[in-house]
C-alpha cells in the first residue's frame, strides 16, 4: 500500500501526499525531514524530490569559487523554515556550522526536530526571531495555510519577536547570508550594517512586488548597488544588474547572489 508513496509516478505520489490523512510525515532521501502535510509547496517538494531550492545554494557556492572569493564555512539562514537549506548544506559538507533563524512556532518545532533527526543540533544555533531593521521589537506574521515558506510580515497576523542581524552576535568570518523572507529582505539589510561592512556574500530572494509592498525595495537597491549581482535562476550564474532583474521579473521573482 505504501509503495506508491516512495517509488510510484510523480503525479500519483503528489496525489497521495495531498490526500494524506495524517498531519505530519517524515520524508526525504539523503536527509530526513518532518513536514506538515498541509504544506503544498516546501513540504510537498521535500516529499517528492528530497530537496527544495538546494540547487541555488550549490550554484551560489560554485560562483563564489569561480569568481575567486573565499569559500564560506558558516551559513546564516534567515527564514530557515524546516531546515530545507541548512540541513543538506551541513550534511553534504558544504559548510561546517550554521545559524538558523526562523520566527514561526510550527516551523521552529519542525526545524528543531529535523536537526535532531539528522544529528546536526550541535552544529546549528537556532534563533527564534523575525529579522527586521530594529531590535527587540514585535512584528505581525501573516500565515499562509498552504505554504509554510510564505508566512510574511504584515499589518495583521501572529505576533513574533523581531531583531536586527546586527544585534544577534553572528559569526561573520567566512560566512554566507541566505535570506528568503517574502519581501522583507530590504528591512533585514537595513539592520545589517556590520555584515554589509564585512562584505559577507549574500543570497537573497529578489521579488520586486513583495519588496515594494513591504516598503523595502529602495533599501534592497541601496545596500546591494555596489555589489556584483548573479542571477541564480540562470544555470550559468550570469552576472546582471538589479535594474535588468527588475525588468525581467516583474510580477515574479528570482534569487540572487550578491558579492
Amino acid at each position: 500500500m505504501l509503495r506508491p508513496l516512495h517509488s510510484g509516478p510523480k503525479l500519483l505520489r503528489r496525489a497521495a501526499y495531498d490526500a494524506m490523512p495524517v498531519p505530519y510525515l517524515v520524508v526525504g532521501g539523503r536527509e530526513l525531514f518532518v513536514v506538515s502535510t498541509a504544506d503544498r509547496v516546501i513540504g510537498r517538494e521535500l516529499f517528492l524530490s528530497g530537496e527544495f531550492d538546494f540547487r541555488k545554494l550549490q550554484l551560489a557556492l560554485e560562483i563564489i569559487d569561480r569568481e575567486g572569493a573565499s569559500r564560506p564555512v558558516h551559513l546564516i539562514d534567515v527564514g530557515a523554515n524546516v531546515g530545507s537549506i541548512v540541513i543538506p548544506a551541513l550534511k553534504r559538507g558544504l559548510v561546517q556550522t550554521a545559524t538558523a533563524i526562523e520566527p514561526h512556532p510550527d516551523n521552529l518545532r519542525m526545524l528543531r526536530a529535523n536537526l535532531s533527526l539528522n544529528q546536526l543540533q550541535e552544529f546549528v544555533r537556532v534563533i527564534a526571531v523575525a529579522v527586521g531593521d530594529g531590535d527587540s521589537s514585535e512584528l505581525m506574521l501573516k500565515e499562509s495555510e498552504t505554504n509554510g515558506g510564505n508566512h510574511c510580515i504584515s499589518e495583521k497576523g501572529i505576533p513574533v519577536l523581531s531583531a536586527s542581524l546586527d544585534s544577534l552576535d553572528l559569526p561573520l568570518d567566512s560566512a554566507l547570508l541566505w535570506m528568503d523572507i517574502e519581501g522583507y529582505e530590504g528591512h533585514a539589510l537595513d539592520g545589517a550594517a556590520s555584515l554589509l561592512a564585512r562584505r559577507v556574500p549574500i543570497v537573497a530572494e529578489f521579488n520586486p512586488g513583495y519588496l515594494a509592498a513591504s516598503g523595502g525595495l529602495g533599501a534592497f537597491y541601496r545596500h546591494l548597488r555596489d555589489r556584483r549581482i548573479f542571477n541564480l535562476a540562470d544555470s550559468t550564474g550570469k552576472e546582471i544588474s538589479l535594474e535588468e532583474l527588475a525588468h525581467l521579473y516583474q510580477g515574479t521573482f528570482t534569487d540572487v547572489l550578491a558579492l
